[in-house]
């Protein structure tokens, strides 16, 4: 493949692109579609990268922040399957990401009143008040990285990840044929 994967730095605006001879050595492939997953997952990991060079400022990894963002802008305490179902986190996940929180003091968890096998988690003052300052600066931020990107480049991306999204969302997995490499 052309183009760098290195998803730290890699300031080109050039495309990761596969060989000439791609389809000829991968049948039933196509060339571009390659391209555009890879360069979906490339952006997707250079964004996190970013994200997450703020987020270790306060000691806090995409996961945590993902949760306490959800937990802090609930009106109401909300359950860990509420969590899940409102995060990128899955569901045993969550509970040590809680753990961690809970630690720092950024969430509380309580018990549920009307349900004994289920908590209730609130987010703290200062985890509110954490995750609102974290919230300024990454929207600040966010600004800052697309600033050389014109809105119309702007809207047109955002039609494309979406269609992107929706397509990959519907996608299905086949199982793995018989008789295959092991």
């Amino acid at each position: 493949m052309t183009g760098s994967l290195e998803a730290k730095r890699d300031p080109s605006f050039d495309p990761v692109r596969v060989p000439g001879d791609f389809e000829r050595e991968f049948p039933g492939a196509d060339g571009t579609a390659t391209e555009v997953i890879l360069n979906l997952t490339l952006a997707g990991t250079v964004t996190i990268n970013r994200v997450e060079e703020l987020l270790a400022q306060y000691g806090l990894v995409f996961k945590a922040f993902n949760v306490l963002a959800v937990v802090s802008g609930a009106e109401e305490p909300l359950t860990p399957t509420t969590i899940t179902g409102r995060t990128f986190v899955g569901k045993t996940t969550v509970t040590s990401v809680l753990d961690a929180l809970e630690r720092r003091q950024l969430v509380r968890r309580y018990p549920h009143p009307a349900s004994r096998r289920s908590v209730l988690v609130e987010a703290t003052a200062a985890g509110t008040q954490t995750c609102h300052e974290i919230l300024r600066r990454l929207h600040t931020l966010e600004a800052h990285w697309l600033a050389g990107m014109a809105e119309p480049d702007r809207q047109t991306l955002l039609r494309l990840l979406g269609q992107a999204k929706g397509l990959l969302s519907r996608a299905q997995v086949p199982p793995r044929p018989a008789g295959g490499a092991r």
